[in-house]
C-alpha cells in the first residue's frame, strides 16, 4: 500500500524485546524513499507509553484525524517498514508539527544541533 510523509498508518510494529504489536505509525521518509524502496521510515505512537524525555505528545489539532485517546511519538522507535506491511490508514501529522516531530528526534536520538 502506497504511503506519503506524514501519514499515520497502522503496522505491526517490532518492538524491542523482538515482538510485534500492532501500533499506529507515523511515516518520516519522503514520498521519493518510499516510492524508491517500497518501504518507509516510521516511528510508533503509543497511548500506554511513559512520559519521559523520548515522548513527542500529540494532540487533535496536531492531526487531520482526531485520536480516540491520548497518544505520544515514542521518538526512539523508529524501524524500515515495508509498504506492504501496512494494515490502514489513520490520517497524517499537519507538516508543521512534523517538522517539530523530526526536530524532537533529532535532539534525543541523534544528538545533532
Amino acid at each position: 500500500m502506497k504511503v506519503d510523509q506524514g501519514e499515520i498508518v497502522e503496522v505491526n510494529f517490532l518492538l524491542p524485546d523482538g515482538s510485534t504489536k500492532p501500533h499506529p505509525t507515523i511515516v518520516l521518509s519522503n514520498n521519493d524513499i518510499n516510492q524508491y524502496e517500497e518501504a518507509f521510515i516510521g516511528v510508533m505512537i503509543s497511548s500506554t507509553a511513559p512520559d519521559d524525555t523520548f515522548s513527542f505528545w500529540l494532540d487533535n489539532n496536531m492531526l487531520t484525524k482526531p485520536t480516540k485517546r491520548p497518544c505520544q511519538v515514542r521518538c526512539h522507535l523508529i524501524s524500515l517498514i515495508p509498504e506492504n506491511q501496512v494494515i490502514g490508514k489513520h490520517g497524517s501529522i499537519k507538516k508543521q508539527y512534523l517538522k517539530e516531530l523530526l526536530v524532537k528526534i533529532n535532539a534525543c536520538v541523534f544528538n545533532f544541533d
